[in-house]
């Protein structure tokens, strides 16, 4: 039995720590990897989220505001306190100098700071939320000449994320003799 015992070929209890340290550390560097990739990836798409909403309600503005009808003298939207945006469209096809001032639909978009929402109103009728899914931070809207320019900023579901969008456009002129 003892020239059984005289070959060891087992491993000893230091070799054993060394190891269990060497795939610790492998172990610890696989998974740091892990979790910063799943922190890129949550910021990548709640940037794209963002992005999509705020660029919808941007295309909103633009439609209705490059679809109202002006003249040099009376422009076609009028910004109050740079947070609300009134815009009047012609629904008049062809426009006239007769019908101008008739058939004309009147359209609100207005910032609410309490609620951190743009509010998007027809008429007379209710207002609906424009982008529910973020919170707008901030909302200018400003008026050079008849060009409507302004910005928002957004977030979706970290505050410290906040991304801001420019716009700008120029709604059309009505040139009556």
């Amino acid at each position: 039995m003892s020239r059984l015992f005289k070959k060891k070929s087992g491993l000893t209890i230091v070799e054993l720590m060394m190891a269990t340290l060497l795939m610790s550390m492998v172990f610890l560097a696989v998974s740091s990897i892990y979790v910063a990739s799943q922190r890129f990836y949550l910021t990548s798409s709640n940037k794209v989220i963002i992005s999509n909403e705020v660029q919808y309600a941007i295309q909103h503005i633009y439609k209705y505001t490059m679809m109202a009808m002006g003249d040099k003298n009376t422009a076609s939207f009028q910004i109050t306190g740079a947070t609300q945006l009134d815009i009047s469209i012609n629904d008049s096809n062809p426009l006239t100098s007769a019908n101008y001032s008739s058939g004309v639909e009147n359209y609100r978009y207005r910032y609410d700071a309490v609620t951190k929402k743009i509010f998007f109103q027809v008429g007379s009728g209710g207002e609906e939320d424009l982008i529910p899914k973020v919170n707008v931070t901030e909302v200018n809207f400003t008026k050079t000449e008849n060009t409507l320019t302004g910005y928002i900023k957004a977030y979706y579901t970290d505050p410290t994320q906040i991304l801001t969008f420019y716009f700008g456009c120029y709604p059309r002129l009505a040139s009556f003799n």
